[in-house]
């Protein structure tokens, strides 16, 4: 499968902070794995970003496409990581943003602030959340985060949750990015609180026997994604995590299979890399 940015460099930069839409409106771009941006109202929010190489353990980059720009180059408000694997919380990329933006936010799940902390960013740019805490940011904006199963559900001895997706409320617009997790009914219970998404943004690179085997953490898959998205009335389903990383990609036109022939009724996009959509 072949990838080609739809904009990147400063294009896509200069695109990202001139966004200055009316207030009610939320722009949104892909940057590759479960990597994106979102700008509302002058902020500038970040989740899941990977701006570096993903080495193996030969020392051999992982994956299938390079970077837009480089960390050091984005201005950012809050970035919001949703667990610990390196595709989503990524020291170098954290630690080059947090250097170039001394007021930015970092949040993690609680029990992972002093990992990444220990990435060398000051102490009080790291933030932790808890599972169904709101987090109240600035007027028109917070945050509640909502345990994920990144196969299996996982808390620290206090019942905070390891793993993370995020509702953001955004003026009148409610958006979930999932992180990585599978679907189960306390998921779609937690989220069918939210009484509406305007978009809801999940993983379908899925889980088997042969990358268990590799050690690799799977998630939903094509057809759990489309029938979660539908469980918890996502108004626009947007499939990520599945094209960064070389031997752990799937195929999103079978996402759009299962959408077209099962949920026919349902809006959904399949995001280019560098490609901006807008919520109105």
């Amino acid at each position: 499968m072949s990838y080609v940015w739809h904009k990147q460099g400063q294009e896509l930069l200069s695109e990202i902070q001139s966004f200055s839409l009316e207030q009610n409106c939320v722009g949104m771009w892909y940057i590759g794995q479960m990597g994106m941006i979102f700008r509302w109202n002058g902020i500038t929010i970040c989740v899941d970003p990977v701006l570096g190489a993903m080495p193996d353990d030969r020392g051999v980059d992982r994956r299938n496409y390079p970077v837009p720009f480089l960390p050091e180059d984005l201005q950012v408000d809050y970035v919001f990581c949703t667990h610990g694997h390196a595709d989503h919380i990524h020291g170098e990329t954290l630690r080059k943003l947090a250097q170039t933006n001394p007021q930015m936010e970092i949040y993690v799940p609680k029990p992972l602030t002093e990992v990444v902390a220990g990435y060398g960013i000051r102490t009080e740019q790291v933030k932790g959340i808890r599972q169904d805490e709101p987090a109240d940011f600035r007027e028109g904006f917070s945050v509640r985060g909502v345990a994920t199963a990144h196969e299996e559900y996982q808390y620290d001895e206090e019942g905070a949750s390891r793993t993370l997706g995020y509702v953001f409320r955004l003026g009148d617009h409610r958006l979930l990015h999932a992180g990585d997790t599978v679907v189960t009914q306390k998921l779609i219970g937690d989220l069918k609180e939210e009484h509406g998404l305007d978009a809801a943004m999940v993983p379908i690179n899925g889980r088997d026997l042969e990358r268990h085997a590799r050690g690799i953490v799977g998630n939903m898959d094509s057809r759990e994604a489309c029938w979660f998205g539908s469980m918890i009335g996502a108004d626009l389903l947007i499939p990520l995590h599945y094209d960064m990383i070389g031997g752990n990609e799937e195929n999103p036109l079978v996402f759009a299979e299962y959408m077209e022939r099962m949920y026919p009724e349902r809006r959904y996009h399949i995001m280019r890399l560098g490609e901006k959509i807008v919520i109105v």
